[in-house]
C-alpha cells in the first residue's frame, strides 16, 4: 500500500471577509497555474494541471457543548500524469 506524505497542514481562524479574499486569491494562482503555500522553513510550489478532480462536501455534527458544527470541505485531486498534454492530437 502507497504510503501517504503530508506536505502541508495549516489551520487559523478568519473572519468571512479573510476567507473570501484567500479563496478568491487561491482561485486566481489556480488559473495561473501555481500554487504557493507558505510555510517555515520552506514554501510548497504546486504546479497545477490543466484538469483536476474538484470534490465538494458540506457535513453537520451536534456537540454537547458548543452546538452543530458546519463543516465544508472542498478538496482538489491530480496526478503527475495530468500535466501531460493529451496523448492524441494531429499534426
Amino acid at each position: 500500500m502507497a504510503k501517504k506524505v503530508k506536505l502541508f497542514r495549516h489551520k487559523a481562524y478568519r473572519s468571512k471577509e479573510e476567507v473570501s479574499e484567500f479563496f478568491q486569491e487561491l482561485g486566481q494562482k489556480i488559473a495561473e497555474g501555481e500554487v504557493i503555500l507558505k510555510q517555515t522553513p520552506n514554501d510548497l510550489v504546486l504546479e497545477m494541471p490543466n484538469h483536476m478532480s474538484l470534490n465538494v462536501k458540506v457535513s453537520k455534527k451536534k456537540k454537547p457543548a458548543k452546538g452543530t458544527r458546519h463543516k465544508m470541505t472542498m478538496k482538489l485531486t491530480w496526478y503527475d500524469n495530468d500535466h501531460q498534454d493529451d496523448p492524441l492530437a494531429l499534426g
